[in-house]
């Protein structure tokens, strides 16, 4: 949108994602003599403003000529602080500074900060630097944190001043690349062997698979290898490098794609090896391994001990539901048993020379005892 003063007078909708639009104007001779102020904004596919830009003051050529066009601003110079090693939530500071013959111009310059990334650029003045770190801005000064992946990309800057009752810009500055080094997991090293052959395993972070792994000598730029691990892997073994010196300390990094820009992260604790032997000198302790040893190994205790009681519980319970049921069996067999006497008479025949026998015997009994006798013995006869 196009802005003349403060009336839109124009408007464009491109039909794809144009990076710049152009707009003609129709500026008539004579009448007023305002100047003929212009500005823009644009409006994103999420449905937000951006600021207006800079006024542009139209030079009309009469019949005198042209105006002379006022000569272009050196650019100024921009530094920062810190200038390398910027880790996720560090304070870094921008200092932009004009050539010395402006510095001691009566027209205070205005500054402002372009951050590009990719594609994308946006301006940052100083009042939102001042926010950032809540002091008061000064002049040239910007103060961007805590810094994060959205505060990477390139950064410039210019300044403004007032000529001839209207705004000028400067050119760019020095572009400034702001790199956060510590995005990705910081990897591990360690000697392994494998038949009888030792090699150095340096391991990134499983988020991350198909990263370029180098193995480095401590305190030295350039890598001893470098090699490229397949997209299902995360980690990349080296073979121990022959060495001079009696001990080297050894340390790697991986290099991985996120978006438009290569990420590489930190370099892992040194590792030292000793010629000629199959252990290293020393080696920093893995405390996430040692860690997660110490939780591995109290999870099992503590799941053996909770078997131990359930188990303990079952059988005690098991014993108590067994006795219950055999002293229920035994009462039931003792109120269930039957105590009847079979008192049931039979017949007995007998012939007739047993009855005459009985009848004799029961003579011979008879003639024996007095049932009227007050004696209880029985009186035998004397013969």
């Amino acid at each position: 949108m196009l802005y003349r003063n403060k009336e839109k007078v124009n408007s464009q909708v491109p039909q794809s994602a144009a990076e710049e639009v152009q707009f003609t104007v129709r500026v008539e001779h004579g009448g007023s003599d305002q100047p003929k102020l212009f500005c823009c904004l644009y409006k994103n596919q999420g449905g937000h403003y951006s600021a207006f830009s800079p006024y542009l003051q139209l030079e009309l050529q009469g019949a005198e000529g042209t105006t002379p066009s006022l000569p272009l601003l050196p650019p100024p110079n921009l530094s920062v602080e810190p200038s390398s090693g910027i880790k996720r939530g560090d304070m870094i500071r921008f200092h932009c500074t004009v050539p010395d013959p402006l510095s001691q111009s009566s027209s205070p310059p205005t500054f402002l900060l372009r951050r590009t990334f990719g594609q994308t650029s946006s301006m940052i003045s100083q009042l939102q630097a001042g926010q950032a770190s809540n002091s008061e801005p000064q002049p040239g000064f910007f103060t961007v944190g805590p810094v994060g992946q959205r505060e990477e990309g390139e950064y410039s800057c210019i300044y403004q001043i007032n000529k001839r009752t209207k705004l000028v810009n400067s050119s760019d500055s020095n572009v400034v690349k702001i790199t956060v080094t510590n995005v990705l997991p910081v990897p591990s090293l360690v000697l392994q062997q494998q038949t009888d052959v030792w090699s150095l395993l340096c391991t990134g972070s499983p988020a991350y698979p198909g990263a370029t792994f180098s193995l480095y000598l401590e305190n030295y730029e350039l890598p001893v290898e470098s090699r490229r691990v397949r997209n299902i892997q995360h980690q990349a073994t080296f073979p121990v490098p022959v060495q001079d010196s009696p001990v080297a300390l050894y340390q790697c990094q991986y290099t991985v794609q996120l978006g438009m820009l290569w990420r590489t992260s930190e370099r892992s604790v040194p590792l030292a090896v000793t010629r000629g032997t199959s252990t290293p000198a020393s080696q920093g302790v893995d405390w996430p391994l040692l860690l997660g040893s110490i939780s591995a190994a109290l999870l099992f205790l503590f799941s053996l001990v909770l078997v131990v009681v359930v188990a303990k519980r079952k059988v005690k319970a098991a014993a108590e539901e067994k006795k219950r049921r055999e002293e229920a069996q035994f009462w039931t067999q003792r109120h269930t048993q039957d105590h009847v006497i079979d008192l049931t008479l039979r017949p007995i025949s007998l012939t007739p020379q047993e009855w005459s026998s009985r009848d004799a015997e029961t003579a011979s009994r008879s003639s024996l005892w007095n049932p009227f006798s007050t004696f209880t013995t029985p009186i035998h006869s004397i013969h």
